[in-house]
């Protein structure tokens, strides 16, 4: 093996985030946090970069993290994946309401189908859902059930 393949071994994969306006990632890409904004003028807060309130219709936003926690609102188990979709089939799609308020949506993992129900309590965690154009490994938000 040659000195450039040990190198090219040794260098740590890099990761993005699927998208910078709803999920910060470490630096390592294993960790994240979600984003959102909160309204300064109603205090309501909302998932991802809105430009404006979408209760009262301020502009005054100002950016949050969210908790990486919830609870499961609604669910489905998708049968037949969407166009591009590059995960298993069937999966299970839940709606989590966070603490804050929104409501989010995202594949639910590392939990058998009979164990979905509304009212589970979930936590975020991190997946590779692909690589871009670079070759970064593309992080993806998803919900996983949240030790007891």
């Amino acid at each position: 093996m040659s000195e450039t393949d040990k190198e090219e071994e040794r260098k740590p994969v890099q990761r993005v985030s699927v998208t910078e306006t709803r999920l910060k990632i470490s630096e390592d890409g294993t960790r994240g946090v979600l984003l959102g904004k909160k309204c300064q003028d109603c205090g309501q807060t909302f998932f991802g970069a809105p430009q404006f309130c979408l209760k009262c219709t301020s502009a005054n936003l100002k950016p949050v993290e969210l908790t990486g926690e919830g609870v499961v609102t609604t669910y489905t188990i998708v049968r037949q994946a969407p166009p591009g979709w590059q995960g298993d089939v069937p999966y299970l799609l839940a709606t989590v309401r966070i603490p804050e308020g929104p409501h989010i949506a995202s594949e639910v993992v590392d939990c058998p189908e009979e164990d979905l129900k509304v009212g589970l309590a979930v936590e975020l965690t991190m997946r590779v859902g692909g690589t871009d154009k670079n070759g970064k490994e593309i992080v993806i938000y998803k919900w996983r059930p949240r030790p007891s």
